[in-house]
């Protein structure tokens, strides 16, 4: 049966009594539903394999309190958990056969041999790798995506109540990554394990996971679906590093109307009115306020910089740095004034603009409908969380 996991404000100081402590986690809360897969993602240093770790037991926490289910689990040791764990290196034994790999945490705990085949064979079904069961060779003979999915079969094979996976994919290329989520989550939805799942990978988060945290700096910034977190980012943050972006420089030009709406203007000529529902503000909006205006790449389109074009749609005059064709779509990175944009724009279109190449002078339109507002002052930690995990 699938359990719940609960973190209630849970703590974690390295060093605590050391010239510098280090706070790697703040008082986490939240609760993963039973069955669920859930993934943790974040920068590097935000705190999310703490986190995992923690939940296994191989850290102790330095306040607040874990629960499997209704189960205290805080000071109870990793050996006595019943959960499963991948890491990122596979961590399988190269003197031992695959069938010895996956049948290990079973011989440990003192399971009958004929019941250790049954389920090594039944798991290494599951995992799509009866043939290699057959050959049994060293884990060192296997591909990449077959140490992979040995691991996880190891990790399973005992019937762990909670499922933790420490970037499984990060070793694989990238083909091979995308067709492991997905057998990742095939595999999960098959045994119904609870499941953590740790990445840095936005694509990799939103395609694997039902739910997502996004942390930073060990605090939680936003929990919820992937397309919660992409359409409904709650701060700047967020919005930059679930997908691409961009970020205008704004203010407003008037309160509030009857439609509820706050005209935002960018520059001196170009005036939006994103809807209320989209305003990531904490209070109401004050005329002259400066705000950021964020437009995800698909929310923006391009013309030729001719002046009606210019008139027709009020857009932002920028030169085209980078063509890239992507197959479905075609992405501009067009270089743009700084009092216009904090940087490079990103804009996708569905098929190529006829005659605009690279280095020539375009105007920049944004969909006002499908753009949000965010705080002015949070651009500068966006942009460079954004730059250290690049």
């Amino acid at each position: 049966m699938s359990l719940s996991m609960t973190y209630k404000g849970v703590e974690k100081v390295f060093d605590p009594e050391g010239r510098n402590p280090v706070r790697a986690l703040n008082g986490i809360s939240f609760t993963i539903e039973p069955g669920e897969l859930f993934c943790l993602l974040g920068p590097s240093g935000c705190g999310k394999t703490t986190l995992l770790r923690c939940t296994a037991g191989l850290e102790s926490i330095t306040g607040g309190k874990i629960y499997y289910g209704d189960r205290d689990v805080t000071t109870i040791p990793p050996f006595r958990r019943n959960i499963g764990m991948v890491f990122q290196s596979f961590a399988l034994y190269p003197h031992m056969s695959v069938y010895e790999n996956v049948a290990y945490g079973m011989r440990v705990r003192k399971v009958p041999e004929d019941t250790i085949k049954t389920k090594v064979t039944e798991i290494m079904d599951l995992v799509g790798l009866p043939d290699v069961l057959k050959r049994n060779p060293s884990p060192t003979a296997l591909s990449g995506g077959q140490k992979q999915r040995v691991a996880v079969a190891r990790a399973l094979v005992y019937d762990p109540e909670i499922l933790l996976l420490d970037e499984p994919l990060a070793n694989l290329d990238a083909k091979l990554r995308r067709r492991m989520r997905a057998e990742i989550r095939r595999i999960q939805k098959v045994t119904g394990i609870t499941t953590i799942f740790v990445t840095h990978d936005q694509e990799e988060a939103m395609a694997i996971g039902d739910r997502l945290a996004v942390l930073r700096d060990g605090n939680v910034e936003q929990l919820g679906s992937s397309g919660e977190l992409y359409h409904e980012p709650q701060n700047a943050f967020v919005a930059n590093f679930i997908g691409k972006m961009n970020f205008f420089h704004g203010n407003v030009a008037s309160a509030a109307g009857s439609s509820g709406e706050s005209p935002v203007r960018i520059g001196n000529e170009i005036e939006l009115r994103p809807s209320s529902n989209r305003i990531k503000l904490e209070g109401p909006l004050v005329p002259g306020q400066d705000v950021l205006v964020g437009a995800r790449p698909e929310h923006l389109s391009i013309t030729g910089a001719s002046a009606a074009a210019r008139d027709a749609g009020g857009g932002i005059t920028g030169r085209v740095n980078v063509i890239q064709n992507l197959g479905q779509i075609t992405r501009y990175e067009v270089v743009v004034d700084d009092a216009f944009a904090v940087d490079a724009l990103e804009v996708d279109m569905y098929a190529p603009v006829d005659g605009v190449a690279e280095g020539d002078e375009v105007s920049v339109q944004i969909d006002g409908e499908k753009a949000l507002l965010f705080a002015s002052e949070t651009v500068v930690d966006t942009v460079e969380e954004e730059e250290e995990v690049s």
